[in-house]
């Protein structure tokens, strides 16, 4: 565990996506509501549970840089706690489960960096600990099927409020309990467990007037064909081998863990981190190295925690062992290694510096994929910022900070977590990328080359002066009269008839062929 948080330390960095949630969470706290930029009702954030506990965090301590830090620490230790004590089965399945979550880049990577990815991973080893623990009925004399379909309900209902797309890696699991315990039976405990996602969903929809974060429009509706996402799907796995094959491999021994004598009861487990990896290839992967997959690795990191093979001195040293090797074995530098010279600005390979000008730049990006840690880490790293100001010191929080000494402006970027966050709430930020652009997002964007998730869009003419001066002057009729619907979603008064009833017509694609007419025009012509 020492060693785990000497790593962490060492390693602890903030992402600029994560800015992205502190805006919200500023805007939250200084009652701007649940907005990103203040003039319009966006959901910018894909992890309301993540961003319900940042918030309080921010407000309590007046900053977000060390908090973000120090929570998402102790949100993983607690889940090395849960593994620890609930999960593994003998101290020697926890040293092959320690010499995993030390290994594996992305583990490392995330449990830090200010996104989502600790909470995660403590609720899925909540998960696997409660599938393990099933409840008795002492009345009944036998198990309580009911009450384990509805904590396994809450916990998979918690999972899906801090990143929907875990969809895949639990639902297998709880189809098969609902098929065991009856469809007519599981499904009260079910809609019990899951009420407090349907209650967000009626929120957002209400709110934000889509059932989806805005994140997923502007992601999915590109012009990106399915084949071509594939591709950049197989890229991030591969990506993934060269720059952190601890991940791949502890993700591949899970389906050597389960023993025939209890296959027949977690192979749900197993399915799901299948089901979960052709979903990561189908959306083309991330932007980001591994992020993707450490909901994978930790579903399998809790079933390593039990297997048989692992319950010896022999065998478990012989595995971690082979799992640290795998990550020594990572190109340019493991992440057990990993500390305060990994970052862009030096040319470091191995421990040792280099001459060759564009070995940084080949490190950090390759394949189409991001080291996110390495690109941002001499900016946002813990140990780099002690003399910072601002902290983080980097390119976009200076112009941020600029643009908020300057009042208020509309500015157009497609980097706008820490320029949006440091600007402030009189900044209006226009995404090129349409995260945090609700008419962007509806427009198809990106090229067959893009990177994943950064699908720029062309700006419709007019559109600054729209937002400057809060009249609707865009050059296209269908695109204006599309526009003027969509605002008053998104801005309108929320409980007025006319928004509601214009919500409604919305949600049903009454107003798609305006967007649709505009998208063919411009179209490129053969």
């Amino acid at each position: 565990m020492l060693l785990l948080v000497v790593s962490l330390i060492r390693t602890a960095w903030l992402s600029d996506d994560a800015y992205i949630t502190f805006r919200t969470a500023d805007n939250v706290i200084h009652g701007y509501g649940l907005v990103w930029n203040t003039a319009e009702r966006v959901q910018t954030f894909t992890h309301p549970l993540w961003l319900a506990l940042i918030t309080p965090a921010f407000a309590a301590t007046g900053e977000v840089y060390y908090t973000a830090i120090v929570l998402s620490m102790l949100v993983t230790l607690a889940a090395v706690a849960v593994l620890g004590r609930r999960l593994a089965a003998t101290p020697w399945n926890l040293v092959v489960c320690l010499a995993a979550l030390l290994s594996s880049k992305a583990f490392i990577d995330f449990s830090t960096s200010g996104l989502e990815n600790p909470l995660t991973h403590l609720l899925l080893f909540v998960f696997v600990w409660l599938w393990w623990d099933e409840p008795f009925d002492v009345a009944q004399g036998r198990p309580d099927g009911v009450r384990r379909m509805r904590r396994l309900s809450f916990v998979a209902c918690l999972c899906l409020l801090n990143r929907l797309d875990l969809a895949p890696l639990l639902a297998p699991a709880i189809v098969w309990e609902m098929w065991r315990l009856g469809p007519r039976r599981a499904l009260r405990p079910v809609l019990a467990g899951f009420a407090p996602l349907l209650a967000w969903e009626v929120f957002s929809t209400w709110y934000y007037g889509t059932p989806l974060p805005n994140t997923a429009y502007a992601k999915l509706n590109t012009v990106v064909a399915a084949s071509v996402r594939l591709q950049h799907g197989i890229d991030y796995l591969l990506r993934t081998l060269e720059g952190d094959p601890a991940t791949l491999l502890t993700i591949g021994l899970a389906f050597v863990a389960i023993p025939l004598s209890r296959y027949r009861r977690d192979w749900p487990l197993l399915i799901g981190i299948a089901l979960f990896g052709v979903y990561v290839l189908r959306i083309g992967g991330d932007w980001m190295m591994g992020r993707f997959l450490t909901p994978a690795f930790a579903l399998a990191v809790a079933l390593i925690a039990r297997a048989p093979w692992s319950q010896a001195r022999r065998p478990a040293l012989a595995t971690a062992a082979a799992v640290v090797i795998a990550g020594l074995f990572a190109t340019w530098e493991p992440a057990i290694l990993s500390g305060y010279g990994y970052s862009y600005a030096n040319n470091l390979v191995h421990g040792r510096r280099t001459q060759k000008p564009m070995d940084n730049e080949t490190k950090t990006f390759l394949r189409g994929v991001m080291d996110e840690r390495r690109y941002y880490y001499e900016a946002t790293g813990l140990l780099k910022t002690f003399r910072a100001n601002p902290r983080p010191n980097y390119e976009w929080s200076v112009e941020g900070l600029r643009l908020r000494d300057g009042g208020g402006h509309v500015v157009v970027h497609i980097n706008i977590g820490m320029l949006g966050y440091f600007g402030g709430p009189r900044v209006h930020v226009v995404d090129l990328l349409g995260l945090g652009d609700p008419l962007l997002a509806r427009i198809p964007g990106g090229t067959p080359d893009s990177p994943m998730g950064h699908f720029s869009r062309a700006l419709p003419a007019g559109y600054i002066d729209t937002i400057e001066t809060g009249n609707n002057h865009l050059a296209d009729p269908d695109l204006a009269a599309y526009y003027d619907r969509l605002h008053l979603v998104n801005a309108g008064p929320l409980w007025s008839a006319q928004r509601l009833a214009t919500l409604v017509q919305v949600l049903a694609g009454r107003y798609d062929d305006l967007l649709a007419r505009y998208v063919n025009r411009k179209k490129p012509r053969a």
